[in-house]
């Protein structure tokens, strides 16, 4: 299974304003703005994680023939002083993170049509914007875990050095069970650690962040397991 592993995040000088792959700052929208909102927060935006180019070389769907992109999000703190949390951010139906895909994705939670909304910050507090540096690379395929609890420990080991770490595309390392969104048909987009990064991410204690998309990249779902 193909992948690009994220061997380092380089911050930009100026703002990307291309639809290219990228964390932090401001989404740079395909179509119109669909900014989602919180569901259990008066409609508060949501943070706005990053975007990430559907590569036809790790999503190729031989319906869509137009660039796509996806735009990740979270309920999260506005600043460094906020101190906001919320536990729900965790569950794909939660209504505390979402996808959007555009163009012609579905939506399944509330949105605004703004161009801008919270987004990013360093550990100074500053607003923080990079784009990954990808290296291409192959995982192999998907243990289950109760066939991954039966490997010998070297097995084991062998098998997470290959699917463990950031990286966009491939198959996800989970650590709490099984974490599809559902029993639908998902390929994973993203795998984060989102400890120690460049960036303030804060959605648990030792957490990382999954997220899929569904085989026609229509529906996008996060999931967040978190020790």
């Amino acid at each position: 299974m193909k992948k690009f592993k994220i061997e380092r995040f380089t911050r930009v000088s100026e703002p990307v304003q291309t639809p290219i792959t990228k964390f932090g700052g401001q989404p740079v929208w395909l179509t119109e703005p669909q900014w989602p909102l919180s569901s259990g927060w008066d409609k508060r935006p949501m943070m706005f994680i990053g975007q990430i180019e559907l590569n036809p070389q790790l999503f190729p769907t031989p319906n869509v023939s137009v660039p796509q992109m996806a735009y990740l999000f979270v309920t999260h703190a506005q600043n460094m002083e906020e101190g906001f949390f919320d536990p729900d951010i965790i569950d794909p139906d939660g209504g505390e993170n979402a996808i959007i895909l555009q163009p012609g994705g579905a939506i399944l939670i509330d949105t605004a049509p703004l161009v801008n909304g919270p987004s990013l910050w360093d550990d100074n507090g500053e607003s923080y914007e990079g784009i990954p540096q990808l290296q291409e690379a192959q995982d192999p395929e998907f243990l289950a875990s109760k066939s991954y609890i039966s490997l010998t420990k070297d097995e084991q080991n062998a098998y997470s050095d290959e699917v463990d770490g950031d990286k966009i595309g491939g198959v996800p390392f989970f650590f709490q069970g099984d974490g599809w969104p559902d029993d639908s048909n998902w390929r994973l987009l993203l795998q984060l650690h989102a400890n120690f990064k460049p960036f303030c991410l804060l959605v648990g204690g030792s957490p990382t962040i999954f997220a899929f998309v569904n085989e026609d990249l229509t529906t996008g779902k996060l999931v967040i397991q978190d020790c």
